[in-house]
């Protein structure tokens, strides 16, 4: 995968099109694209800001289980991936726990991890575990790569024993940070090290 390849399949897992259709974008300096895509995010995310700032605060008034309940039922995992951004992180942790991994790995593909790194960082391992085996079961590499670029070590090492080797490449390739990879790869077990390539690695 080619850093414009990476750039181009989270551009369209942001928009939720086929990559296919950017492939024109295989033009345009890498930097710029990525900008480009930086400001997609966040335009998605800013939309109605007004609107998702009073739905948190009024969050406050309502117990975590009703919440959680609501999430599920009401907001869905759009509406709630942008209002976790917005909550208190505490609070935002005490409902994620509450919430079954099928619909954490749903929130989790519309979330920002920048825009809500207090709660992910938060999260009970077994949580981001149970979140992460679901993502690998989709095979949702875009996913696991963003929350990867934020995660602590200590869950990130808990949650690889999900991840085939076969896939740690494509992760490798999708992280924002270089410096992630070096860092991914200083927390593989020494019998998996050669599941990134080196050209990645550095």
């Amino acid at each position: 995968m080619t850093p414009h390849d990476a750039e181009i399949l989270k551009l369209a897992s942001a928009l939720k099109v086929p990559p296919q259709r950017f492939g024109y974008l295989r033009q345009v300096p890498l930097e710029d694209l990525r900008r480009f895509r930086e400001q997609v995010t966040g335009v998605l995310f800013d939309a109605h800001l007004g609107v998702l700032q009073r739905m948190a605060a009024a969050s406050k008034l309502l117990p975590s289980p009703l919440l959680a309940r609501m999430a599920q039922l009401v907001f869905g995992p759009l509406l709630s991936a942008r209002i976790a951004g917005l909550v208190d992180p505490a609070r935002g942790v005490d409902i994620a726990r509450r919430l079954p991994p099928a619909f954490l790995a749903d929130v989790a593909a519309e979330l920002d991890p920048r825009r809500a790194s207090g709660i992910t960082a938060g999260l009970p391992e077994r949580v981001v575990s149970a979140v992460a085996e679901e993502l690998v079961r989709r095979e949702d590499w875009v996913t696991v790569a963003r929350f990867v670029d934020h995660l602590p070590g200590s869950t990130i090492v808990a949650s690889l024993e999900f991840i085939p080797d076969a896939a740690l490449s494509h992760i490798a390739a999708l992280l924002d940070d270089p410096a992630r990879i070096a860092y991914l790869v200083s927390l593989l077990p020494d019998d998996h090290l050669g599941a990134i390539p080196g050209d990645l690695a550095g």
